[in-house]
């Protein structure tokens, strides 16, 4: 269901919950303990937030800086699913804009 569709049909107010993907490495059942308790409260969607990557400037050998680009956490939409087959719940996964 698209959360419009849950405004919509809400006959009551609703909170949903935002979360930010674990940090590439981490493990996702990390996530899931924090989410655990929480879904007691049967939010109609979860929010995954998404960060825009960073850089890091490394110093090259003749002095110069070389710009890479990292990305610290993984997608959303790996997350989402994960979220949506475990606890049986709309995700949205959402993305920060930046230029």
């Amino acid at each position: 269901m698209k959360v419009t569709e849950h405004l919509k049909n809400a006959d009551k107010t609703l909170f949903s919950l935002e979360i930010l993907p674990p940090k590439k490495g981490d493990n996702i059942n990390d996530l899931f303990d924090h989410l655990d308790p929480l879904m007691e409260f049967n939010p109609p969607f979860v929010d995954v937030t998404y960060h825009r990557e960073e850089y890091v400037y490394k110093k090259m050998p003749n002095g110069l800086l070389q710009r890479k680009t990292t990305k610290k956490r993984p997608g959303t939409v790996g997350i989402c699913a994960a979220i949506s087959v475990k606890y049986n719940v709309d995700t949205v996964p959402h993305i920060i804009c930046g230029g």
